[in-house]
């Protein structure tokens, strides 16, 4: 009998039904009960083998052969892939309905599968466009940026539904058809927003991009202080329009107002206005409105997600742990709140199972939320999840393909992983982008140091301090990966001269000092040094494990010994499969 192995997306369709579960071959996605179950690549890969040949033993090389088709693997590898999909299953080994384990030959799939085709193509994919201000009253802009935001967070919570992210939609103001062939999706929202009066006057189309078929409009006469109720009336008619199949729980997400006070919502949407700005200032001036909207709301859960992201990138993190704990127990289903959440508890709480479990949550809440995939891919790589971390950082990139944040992360995930051409791949991908964009210069560096090629990497760190200007712990921090550099190349009076003057007294983390320490071969000098960052439960310590300046030190006891403190011995989602 022939092994079926269609990994690929088709044209055509088709779906496979078994228990409660729903396969969609095309899309490459998992279902229980309408609601989407993540696998990674290789596990979805597993699944698909086995039902397309349900009844039928595979042997485990017949399976390693299709699966990892020109890449040479160890059975281990099949055995955790196959435990990972059993427990997405939730299947009982002992007892299974799904997949048998033929001992010493293989595994069959022994459930009863349904297969179904759908010859017809389905809008699956949306952007929003930013509404355009045609009022002269630039006070107003808030209002169609915010309106904007709105029915990105709103629609980003249906589970069959991609919706582009903010970052990446906001760029094509007024170039629907260019969104949609740039951004991958099949339709586009645009809108308008004017005054008329004392009220509003908002406009909408949705317009099919393959075509240019126009498939919707509206028009809302509006009272300012009613502008939200008309975000939900649309997000209705959008879903209704693409004949989007909701579960009870997405119903119920659209349907759920964040809040009933119209003051609130206004302060809320200006918050969003200037935290968008990016810039100290204007995320400073965002949280004074954030903190306005819960004065006006004491239980407004989204306005205190808007303080997570506030304190968050004005470094306060105590302060925006205070905020997401606040927003969880108002609004258990706020996705954003549980995936920042995980991501605190990763970087400086090390509880790293916490940590997983808050990051997945937040997935499973909002599927659309790129930040939360590119969380979740940062502390993938950093516990060793090599392969389920680029998945993610792939993700993240999909939904926010114009982001730079969400770009870089790709190429960091993959120096981690030690695949250096693919960072440098990732990393000039995202410089095309944004040429001046220091952070993927300051990651490149890194990779051409481990790729040995020096001249390039000091270049590229060189960039970094140009772009910096006068930060002195920016400098600092440069100074450091270049001493690093230094030691690699075997230039070591010239990484000891920068030590000196970034480390009496120190001027960047101890953490760095001692990646140059490991780099140059000093063994205690690199362990004293990461002693001195464990007291302030550093948040670097969490890259400990896969940092490769200190691969030199890594068959030392004393690195497993601090492995262990930290807790990252033990924080590796495959140590439980």
């Amino acid at each position: 009998m022939k092994v079926r192995k269609e990994f690929g997306k088709s044209k055509e369709r088709i779906f496979y039904e078994f228990g409660p579960f729903r396969v969609d071959a095309r899309e490459r996605a998992l279902q229980r009960d309408g609601r989407v179950v993540p696998l990674t690549p290789k596990v979805f890969d597993i699944l698909l083998l086995l039902i397309q040949n349900s009844g039928r033993i595979l042997t485990k090389n017949e399976m390693m052969t299709l699966v990892w088709r020109d890449t040479m693997v160890e059975e281990s590898n099949l055995t955790r892939n196959v435990s990972t999909l059993r427990k997405a299953l939730g299947e009982d080994t002992d007892h299974p309905l799904y997949i048998e384990t033929i001992p010493w030959r293989g595994y069959r799939f022994v459930a009863s599968v349904r297969e179904s085709r759908d010859e017809f193509d389905v809008i699956d994919s949306l952007a929003v466009l930013p509404f355009v201000n045609e009022s002269s009253d630039p006070s107003i802009e808030y209002l169609s940026e915010g309106t904007t935001e709105t029915l990105i967070h709103k629609l980003s919570l249906l589970d069959k539904l991609r919706v582009v992210s903010r970052n990446s939609s906001f760029r094509y103001k007024g170039r629907a058809q260019a969104a949609g062939r740039e951004l991958g999706v099949r339709a586009v929202l645009t809108g308008r927003l004017r005054c008329l009066d004392a009220n509003v006057l908002v406009s909408v189309e949705l317009v099919d991009t393959e075509d240019d078929r126009h498939i919707w409009g509206g028009q809302y006469n509006r009272e300012p202080s009613d502008i939200f109720s008309t975000q939900e009336t649309i997000s209705q008619q959008i879903v209704e329009r693409l004949q989007l199949k909701l579960s009870s729980q997405d119903k119920e997400r659209l349907a759920r107002p964040h809040t009933e006070n119209s003051e609130a919502y206004q302060a809320y949407l200006k918050g969003c206005y200037f935290w968008n700005k990016l810039t100290p200032d204007g995320v400073a001036k965002g949280l004074e409105f954030f903190q306005q909207a819960i004065e006006k709301d004491p239980r407004y859960a989204l306005a205190y997600a808007g303080l997570v992201r506030a304190h968050t990138y004005l470094n306060q993190p105590a302060e925006a742990r205070r905020a997401a704990t606040k927003a969880v127990e108002l609004d258990p289903n706020l996705g954003e709140v549980h995936a920042a959440l995980g991501f605190f508890k990763f970087l400086y709480d090390w509880d790293f199972a916490g940590a997983e479990k808050e990051l997945k949550y937040g997935i499973e809440l909002n599927p659309n939320y790129a930040e939360a995939h590119h969380w979740y891919a940062i502390y993938l790589a950093n516990v060793g999840m090599f392969e389920e971390a680029v998945y993610e950082a792939r993700r993240a990139q999909e939904l926010d393909p114009l982001s730079l944040l969400m770009n870089q992360t790709a190429g960091n995930v993959l120096l981690l992983a030690r695949d250096y051409d693919g960072a440098v791949a990732a990393l000039r991908k995202t410089l095309e982008l944004d040429a001046n964009f220091a952070a993927a210069h300051s990651v490149l560096g890194c990779v051409y140091s481990r790729k040995r090629m020096y001249p390039e990497a000091l270049a590229e760190f060189e960039k970094v301090r140009s772009l910096a200007g006068t930060n002195p712990m920016v400098d600092a921090s440069i100074k450091a990966l270049i001493a690093c550099v230094y030691a690699a190349w075997g230039k070591r009076t010239e990484a000891l001269g920068l030590l000196e003057e970034i480390q009496s007294p120190p001027m960047t983390t101890p953490y760095s000092i001692a990646g140059v320490y490991a780099e140059l071969g000093e063994n205690d000098r690199a362990f004293e040094w990461l002693n001195k960052a464990y007291p302030s439960r550093s948040f670097d310590l969490v890259s400990l494990k896969v940092d490769p300046r200190f691969d030199n030190i890594r068959p030392d006891p004393r690195f497993h010994e601090m492995l262990r403190r930290i807790g990252l011995d033990k924080a590796d989602s495959s140590s439980d499969v």
